[in-house]
């Protein structure tokens, strides 16, 4: 099997497993305009003979059925303004939440010029530990090693 018939089985796959509750819906819904469209001819050739007056109205009937259920399918994966507006609150969320939580549960300060994890690393004079260790790995002790 090719590489590309595997990423073309794969995709089809995430597509149908994306959208089944979509899929299911619009395979119903042609299913019944299907239908319909069959049992139209047997309900025309009953009107045309019983009462030729009523013939128009199921046609519009049909019509309504056939046409409604197309428009009802492609409406089903059209993106929705509401769900894009979902997605963008929800990142705006996220990043809000992630702005106003560090780590350590501590509130960053409301300085725009605050510093950062790797700003508070880059003076190596303020961080006994730092030093230490950087002391023993150039004196050539094992760095693991504690003091």
């Amino acid at each position: 099997m090719s590489i590309f018939r595997i990423l073309k089985y794969s995709s089809l796959l995430y597509f149908l497993g994306k959208h089944r509750s979509k899929l299911a819906r619009s395979a119903a819904v042609l299913l019944f305009a299907f239908v319909s469209s069959l049992i139209y001819d047997d309900v025309r050739i009953y009107l045309a003979q019983q009462h030729p007056g009523t013939l128009i109205y199921a046609l519009i009937a049909k019509i309504v059925i056939v046409y409604g259920s197309l428009i009802f399918v492609l409406l089903q994966f059209r993106s929705s303004v509401q769900s894009s507006n979902d997605g963008k609150a929800r990142a705006a969320r996220v990043a809000d939440r992630n702005e106003t939580k560090r780590d350590d549960g501590s509130r960053p300060s409301s300085d725009p010029a605050a510093k950062g994890h790797l700003d508070a690393l880059a003076n190596l004079e303020e961080h006994d530990h730092l030093r230490s260790r950087y002391d023993r790995i150039l004196a050539g002790k094992n760095p693991s090693d504690k003091i």
